[in-house]
């Protein structure tokens, strides 16, 4: 089953996903498509108004945010009541740079992970209930394998037109096509609950855990 649909908005990616933050100006340097194939790319604009100039350009950082920002549009914010997916993960699989007609392209392969509602909250249920994990009797090992059985696994690409960052990569030696760059293959981009643990979904992506305002992940 692959439950997530291209998300579809009359509204750009840019303005489309600021409205995540809840928060005026809090837009990615970004222009382009959902970057579900190379001709719909995402294209990342390092000489964007919004990026401050007189600090290290970020490609990556972009990147990532976008990834979890699209990936909460289309399994959150733009399903209804009892269609919308919690208990998110995602996993980097792949990441490659492509040169093509002078364009430069990062290709990311995630493998995403989620529950439908109802499980999620049937699970939750069952795990933080009165019977649940606290308490003497409790089948652990039963509730993993519902839990493995409820959840819903596939794979999605993403498409990046980093042309105007990846010179800047080359000669500062960041190495921004580097595996290392990235996490691991297999590696979770988000903290994932203990296995038998579930939580709820944030109302936002998770964001990175640095000073200041989310956005400066990127313009540092």
């Amino acid at each position: 089953m692959v439950p997530m649909e291209p998300v579809r908005s009359k509204e750009t990616p840019r303005c489309r996903l600021a409205k995540q933050t809840g928060a005026a100006g809090n837009e990615l340097p970004i222009r382009g498509g959902w970057g579900y194939s190379r001709d719909d790319a995402c294209i990342i604009d390092s000489s964007d108004a919004m990026v401050d100039p007189h600090l290290p350009f970020n490609g990556n950082g972009v990147e990532q945010l976008f990834v979890e920002m699209r990936i909460h549009e289309a399994l959150v914010i733009c399903r209804g009541s009892g269609e919308k997916f919690q208990g998110i993960e995602c996993s980097l699989l792949r990441r490659e740079r492509l040169l093509e007609e002078g364009v430069a392209y990062d290709q990311l392969t995630f493998e995403i992970s989620a529950f439908q509602e109802d499980d999620w909250e049937e699970l939750k249920a069952e795990y933080e209930g009165a019977r649940g994990a606290d308490t003497p009797g409790f089948d652990h090992q039963a509730h993993e394998t519902r839990r493995q059985e409820r959840t819903v696994r596939w794979k999605e690409e993403f498409w990046f037109d980093v042309t105007s960052f990846a010179d800047q990569e080359l000669q500062s030696g960041s190495g921004g096509v580097s595996e290392s760059d990235a996490p691991p293959a297999g590696q979770k981009e988000r903290h994932a609950p203990p296995a038998g643990s579930v939580r709820s979904a944030p109302d936002v992506p998770p964001q990175p855990k640095i000073k200041g305002s989310w956005w400066q992940f990127w313009r540092r």
